[in-house]
């Protein structure tokens, strides 16, 4: 049964966490980096460092990504002033979205998938690689700031629809090459301190909407395409479930390999509380915070031909 006083809420959630793995409640909400990478529709990174390096920025480079760079936490309030930013040939992201949406092996050629686009950062790493992206929003007024952003960010290949990511797979079954999905999540990795909102009733509602997602997604992928499933929340019932229904259901899908070029990551786990998950899900990737990483999950999944 679920805890009902707050001092007992929080007592719950790191009792959790520490299942799952304790190096979590170490690195949660403390953030001692923060990163950016570097907008290719708009400059060269030489082009973006010359001006920050102006205004009295030194990025260290992130050896693994194309072009990405990390910077002390203090800085953060400050770079938003500088021409880089303003002029939006930098993109403030966290390295953990960034890695997540790199595994997705996209193609020139290809015709990329946005399932939960807002507010876009995911979006635009497509767009500087794939032929086409469709980018899908169901929030009015947060689809409307990721239309302001691919704007202001020079990308000409995104189409944007107002619509509930649910129903896309009844109009677009199996038109698209690629599909990521960073799904509406409890947001576990966003408590910072007290915990307030969080509830096992949020997770479970979320878990619901998920596996609803996760069946549109995979019935919008092509025949040999892959996807990317990826939320920021630690709960097993929002990641590690939603994979083993996604494999049950659909005899054409695999875990795809993923080979994080850093340490802070552990394995899908095989079993929670009671629930014993297929054996493939040890493929997934719960990613640790740590320094300019928060904390993620994602599954790369293939669909057979």
């Amino acid at each position: 049964m679920e805890k009902g006083k707050k001092g007992s809420l929080e007592e719950l959630f790191r009792e959790r966490i520490e299942k799952i793995d304790p190096r979590i409640l170490e690195g949660l909400g403390r953030k001692e980096l923060f990163s950016f990478r570097i907008n290719h529709h708009r400059a060269t990174a030489q082009e973006a460092l010359e001006l920050l390096e102006r205004d009295g920025f030194h990025p260290e480079r992130v050896p693994w990504g194309e072009d990405l760079f990390t910077l002390p936490i203090e800085d953060r309030r400050r770079i938003v002033k500088s021409r880089a930013y303003t002029e939006h040939l930098i993109y403030i992201q966290n390295l953990s979205s960034i890695f997540a949406a790199s595994t997705l092996s996209v193609a020139p050629t290809d015709w990329v998938l946005d399932l939960a686009a807002a507010p876009g950062g995911k979006s635009l790493i497509f767009s500087e690689r794939a032929a086409k992206v469709s980018a899908v929003e169901p929030d009015r007024r947060r689809f409307f700031r990721m239309r302001r952003n691919f704007k202001e960010h020079g990308a000409k290949n995104i189409q944007t629809y107002q619509k509930d990511g649910r129903s896309v797979a009844k109009s677009c079954p199996g038109w698209f090459d690629k599909v990521f999905l960073d799904a509406p999540c409890s947001s576990e990795a966003h408590i910072d301190g007290e915990v307030t909102w969080w509830n096992l009733r949020r997770v479970r509602r979320f878990a619901k909407l998920q596996k609803e997602l996760i069946v549109s997604a995979f019935e919008s992928l092509k025949p040999g395409g892959e996807m990317v499933y990826a939320t920021c929340t630690f709960s097993p019932e929002e990641n590690e479930a939603v994979i083993d229904f996604l494999l049950k259901r659909y005899p054409e899908s695999d875990l795809l390999p993923i080979s994080p070029p850093f340490e802070n990551y552990m394995e899908g786990l095989l079993q929670w509380e009671g629930e014993r998950f297929d054996r493939r899900v040890r493929g997934a990737v719960r990613i640790l915070p740590q320094g300019a990483f928060s904390g993620f999950f994602l599954a790369r999944i293939g669909k057979g031909e």
